[in-house]
């Protein structure tokens, strides 16, 4: 297993990779093609960038960079209601399953018709 510094690095390289590169390259696109029209799109990005770092996903992406954050566990209450959820889906499953086997039935036993309309 690796260690947290490690899980770290991999988790900065990800992110630089697959978000902060794609994001840079368009503006800069942007800027080659728009000239000085772009400093309010990158003043647009930097402020949307301020404000989800400042807020609960900045938070939440902070915490788990720092490996903070496990993953979710369910308390007892909820496993209880997920176990109760679970044993309802499979009755309503067989009630399916009979009407389903009922519907069958009464389709075989009707006799096909010759299919003149009177």
């Amino acid at each position: 297993m690796t260690s947290k510094e490690e899980q770290f690095t991999y988790r900065l390289v990800f992110g630089a990779l697959f978000v902060v590169v794609p994001i840079s390259i368009a503006l800069i696109v942007a800027s080659a093609k728009l000239g000085a029209a772009s400093i309010p799109i990158w003043i647009s990005v930097a402020g949307c960038v301020w404000l989800i770092s400042k807020g609960a996903i900045g938070d939440a992406i902070a915490a788990r960079l720092r490996g903070e954050v496990g993953p979710a566990e369910l308390s007892g209450e909820a496993l209880t209601e997920l176990d109760d959820l679970r044993a309802q889906m499979g009755e309503l499953q067989e009630r399916v399953d009979f009407t389903e086997r009922l519907l069958a039935q009464e389709r075989e036993a009707r006799p096909l018709g010759s299919g003149e309309r009177t």
